[in-house]
C-alpha cells in the first residue's frame, strides 16, 4: 500500500486487474496533502507484491485490510474496474466507506470472468470449468458476487463514471449498478474507453467535487 499526504480525511483508491497506481496520477495530485491523506492498495500480483498470480479475491482482501490498518472508515473510496467490483463487496459486507466512486465498473464478476474466457476463446465447457475454479479459489460464488444484488443495501452516496465505448466491461453494467444503488449519479463519456477515463480532466474534477460536496442525485 502507497500512501500520500497526512491530512485528516481518508481516501482509498484501488486500481483494476493489471491496472497500477499511475492511472489515479491526475486525481491524487489535485487533493490537498494537508487535508487529505490517499491510501493506494496493491492486492496481491500487482504493485511490489511478490506474489504471481490474482483474482477478484485477492482485490476484496486487499480492501478489508486497508479497512482494518486505518482502524475506520474512508470518507471516500474510488475503485476502478474490478477495484470498484471490490469496493462494492467490501462496503456491502463491513460498510468501509462513507462515499463510492465507481469508475468502469462491472455489475457482476461472473460478466467478467464470461467475457475474459471469450476474450481467450474458451469453449462453453471450459468456460464453466474456469468460473468453477475461481470460485474454488476465491473461496465464493458468482452468485454472491452479484453487486445488484448488493447495491440496494448501500445506503451512502454513489458515483458511477463509465465510457459508452468502453469495450471490456460494457456501460449497460453501470447503468444496471445505478438503477439497483438507492442514491447514486450515472455519468457517461465518450472516447475514453476503459483505462482512460481518469485522465479525462471533467472526470478528475467531477470526483474531487463529488469529495466535499453535499451529494445529488
Amino acid at each position: 500500500m502507497s500512501i500520500y499526504g497526512n491530512g485528516p480525511k481518508k481516501i482509498l483508491v484501488l486500481h483494476g486487474w493489471s491496472g497500477w497506481i499511475g492511472q489515479f496520477k491526475d486525481l491524487i495530485s489535485e487533493f490537498d496533502p494537508g487535508e487529505y491523506t490517499i491510501f493506494a492498495v496493491h492486492p496481491a500480483g500487482h504493485g511490489d507484491s511478490e506474489a504471481t498470480k490474482s483474482h477478484p479475491g485477492r482485490f476484496i482482501e486487499a480492501v478489508l485490510d486497508a479497512h482494518e490498518y486505518v482502524g475506520s472508515s474512508f470518507d471516500v473510496a474510488i475503485g476502478h474496474s474490478l477495484g470498484a467490483a471490490a469496493l462494492v463487496y467490501a462496503q456491502s459486507t463491513r460498510g468501509c466507506f462513507d462515499r463510492l466512486v465507481l469508475v468502469s465498473g462491472p455489475a457482476t464478476i461472473e460478466g467478467v470472468l464470461s467475457r475474459f474466457a471469450r476474450f481467450v476463446n474458451l469453449g462453453e465447457r471450459s468456460e464453466r470449468l474456469f468460473v468453477r475454479d475461481m470460485e474454488e479459489t476465491v473461496g465464493l460464488s458468482v452468485d454472491r458476487l452479484d453487486l445488484t444484488t448488493l447495491a440496494p443495501g448501500i445506503e451512502v452516496p454513489v458515483l458511477l463514471i463509465h465510457d459508452d465505448s468502453d469495450l471490456e466491461v460494457p456501460v449497460t453494467e453501470s447503468v444496471a449498478l445505478s438503477e439497483a444503488f438507492p442514491r447514486s449519479r450515472l455519468t457517461r463519456t465518450t472516447g475514453y474507453g476503459h483505462s482512460r477515463l481518469l485522465q479525462n480532466p471533467e472526470v478528475v474534477r467531477e470526483i474531487v467535487e463529488f469529495t466535499h460536496l453535499p451529494f445529488r442525485p
